[in-house]
């Protein structure tokens, strides 16, 4: 069988390898410069943000052979950083978790699980045609990408709406799904900044996540922060200069935790999909047409859940 991929993020990733070790052909499709989806790093110079996924957990037994193994390889490493909650009734400490970070950056992650496939990046798949037994692929510019007996869609799902037409009936239980953004801000202090953490959950009209990277397993040693804003604050600035968002930020996190010292740095970016909106449709699957949904959003969230939908995707179209 010869499978395409569309989405180079964990679930599209898990979902290709899955296929290709039980013996289909694989090729994997990305818009991107790079796989990783919001598995990501973003760097500059020497600085280094996970702009992204932040961490993940594992607790379903079939991730962790694969955990086993990005450990062994040093690939992860646990973050054992000091996590806290912060909502209206001040501050208390985080859940006890084994959390885990890819290293140097959470696209390593990533980049370990495309090692060895066929992952055609910088390309933006536009229509998926069904003819005969199988799939034809173009991208946004018309041209031709070539003929499949399968087709794994593992991107968000207003993006995969537009790939449907064919399955009409997958269109319109994709259509339903609802995406919130999140604008994510990378923030480097010329001191530490008065945040008693290193990861802090919010429950907050502003902020969702303020974490520091450099608690993270082999990150350089730059006091760089990232934060996340909540869907509300993102929509309400969604047309705000991305070069005006830190100062915004900041100004937030001063009102929340006092005076902070100078920024040496900073960069915003909007994620347009950051995390379905509402109660998750579970993977989606046409075995007469042999075309496959997944992704995080499919399953309620979280870098494990990404995984596992690939991983049973790929299943399902092994059968």
């Amino acid at each position: 069988m010869n499978v395409a991929v569309v989405g180079a993020g964990p679930a599209g990733l898990m979902a290709a390898r899955t296929l290709r070790a039980a013996g289909a052909s694989v090729t994997v499709f990305d818009k991107g410069r790079r796989p990783g989806g919001r598995v990501n790093t973003r760097e500059h110079d020497d600085r280094r943000f996970d702009h992204g996924a932040q961490y993940f957990t594992v607790r379903d037994p079939r991730i962790r052979p694969h955990l086993d193994s990005w450990l062994d390889r040093g690939v992860v490493a646990e973050w054992d950083g000091t996590l806290v909650h912060i909502d209206g009734e001040g501050l208390r400490n985080a859940e006890a978790a084994a959390r885990y970070v890819a290293v140097p950056g959470m696209v390593d992650l990533a980049l370990d699980l495309s090692d060895g496939l066929d992952v055609r990046t910088g390309v933006r798949i536009g229509a998926a045609v069904r003819g005969g037994s199988g799939w034809r692929l173009h991208d946004d510019e018309g041209r031709d990408r070539g003929a499949f007996d399968g087709l794994v869609i593992a991107v968000p799902a207003p993006q995969a709406v537009p790939l449907l037409t064919a399955v009409p009936a997958l269109r319109a239980v994709v259509e339903t799904v609802e995406m919130a953004p999140c604008w994510a801000g990378m923030l480097v202090f010329d001191a530490r900044p008065p945040f008693p953490f290193d990861g802090a959950f919010l429950a907050d009209e502003v902020f969702s996540w303020i974490a520091r990277d450099a608690s993270k397993p082999g990150r350089p040693a730059h006091r760089s922060w990232v934060v996340h804003a909540t869907p509300e604050w993102t929509r309400t600035h969604w047309n705000t200069d991305r070069a005006d968002i830190p100062a915004a930020m900041c100004r937030e996190l001063e009102y929340r935790f006092g005076r902070l010292p100078d920024l040496g740095f900073s960069r915003a970016h909007r994620w347009g999909y950051a995390l379905a909106d509402g109660a998750p449709v579970g993977i989606l699957h046409d075995a007469e047409s042999r075309i496959g949904i997944c992704g995080d959003w499919c399953v309620g969230g979280r870098v494990e859940g990404a995984l596992i939908s690939g991983l049973e995707i790929a299943e399902r179209m092994l059968v």
